[in-house]
């Protein structure tokens, strides 16, 4: 049996770019180790950002294709067209038995059995999250809906992903093919030496991810960091890292621009592995209040720091990718959050040590999936 194992995502390696760097590897060992043959089907963008990806063509773990698959990084509609009318034939050609797709899945019934990971449903929280009712709605339709009614399984990555799905879409038939498999908690980055970066002086509060101000409540970030330097007459700081992709750029300039003129907030844009890691070691806790996010990989690094995660009460998947390193807010009342964030801290400037699950046992449970299609 060959399985292609698609790993796309677009614009710079962050929540979905962080996910594939991550399993890849391990789910292709766990694979082998059972005999099955593997292609791994990579987007232009994701192999030149993942170096796991990249070390895949000079690996030794057996027979496993690595083939960049110009289609992946496509307009959506172009995208879409050729996966519809030919990927079956290219499935053919190259031998594929079984398709997974790792992220924005595209499946029609004529496909190869498949297997849909699925991350979060936030176009059916939000209609207007990518801009338009008519944008979400096509993404929702290819992304979710045709998974949900054509894909053989489908694995979201945290319960709360799972709990959505029932919630906007629940039928037997749906229950019977839906499987949980959390993401790894622990993260490679730890294990990367020291390096200088310009960090600040004085306590300061990271964020990290991409900027989405609606999606990532960046405003609400900046709100709650002004209320805790106003209540503790400390100088505390927000620092912000990360990307932003086609559909959030927009927005993302926007409030970029508002920021310009506060000078405790600074936006570092994207850095390597080796200056994230710095960053997680000097903070004093990181800021995530997304409401919506289907695991949150911020918040599970965070705690992989000993660092606490300051987390929207609204979500879910929180508790399941930091265990007992969060502090739970309400991201639309900042002078409340940040004296519970300020009163935890004095408490306890770090969490308790948390037991945190690997990314080999999620590469094991995926591979346990895959085999028994």
């Amino acid at each position: 049996m060959t399985v292609a194992l698609i790993a796309n995502y677009l614009g710079p390696k962050l929540g979905i770019g962080q996910y594939i760097d991550q399993l890849i590897q391990p789910l292709v060992r766990s694979l082998r180790n059972e005999s099955v043959d593997v292609v791994v089907l990579g987007s232009p963008n994701a192999v030149a950002r993942t170096p796991s990806l990249r070390l895949l063509q000079s690996s030794p773990l057996g027979t496993v294709q690595l083939r960049i698959l110009p289609q992946l990084d496509e307009s959506p509609a172009k995208r879409f067209f050729w996966f519809a009318c030919c990927f079956t034939h290219y499935c053919k050609k190259v031998g594929i038995d079984q398709v997974v797709w790792l992220s924005n899945p595209i499946v029609m019934p004529w496909h190869p059995p498949t297997i849909a990971v699925i991350h979060d449903v936030n176009e059916w929280k939000a209609g207007k999250k990518y801009g338009s009712r008519l944008k979400t709605a096509l993404r929702s339709f290819v992304y979710l809906e045709a998974s949900l009614r054509y894909a053989k399984k489908i694995v979201v990555v945290s319960n709360a992903t799972a709990a959505d799905i029932i919630h906007f879409r629940d039928s037997a038939s749906l229950r019977q093919k839906l499987r949980t498999n959390p993401n790894g908690s622990k993260s490679t980055l730890r294990a990367l030496p020291s390096v200088t970066i310009r960090h600040p002086r004085g306590p300061f509060v990271l964020s990290v991810g991409r900027i989405d101000p609606a999606s990532k409540r960046l405003p609400e970030a900046v709100d709650l960091v002004l209320a805790m330097r106003e209540i503790s007459a400390q100088p505390w700081e927000l620092h912000i890292l990360g990307g932003m992709n086609t559909s959030t750029q927009s927005s993302g300039k926007v409030f970029l621009k508002t920021i310009e003129s506060l000078p405790w907030v600074d936006y570092h844009g994207n850095v390597s592995d080796a200056e994230l890691a710095e960053w997680y070691r000097c903070t004093d806790a990181v800021v995530f209040l997304s409401d919506n996010e289907g695991f949150g990989l911020p918040v599970a690094e965070a705690a992989h720091f000993n660092r606490w995660a300051i987390v929207s009460s609204k979500n879910a998947a929180g508790s399941e990718a930091g265990s007992g390193a969060l502090i739970t807010v309400d991201a639309h009342q900042p002078d409340k959050a940040a004296s519970r964030v300020l009163h935890q801290l004095r408490e306890a400037a770090y969490p308790p040590t948390v037991t945190l699950s690997s990314w080999q046992d999620a590469a094991l449970a995926y591979a346990r999936e895959i085999e028994s299609l």
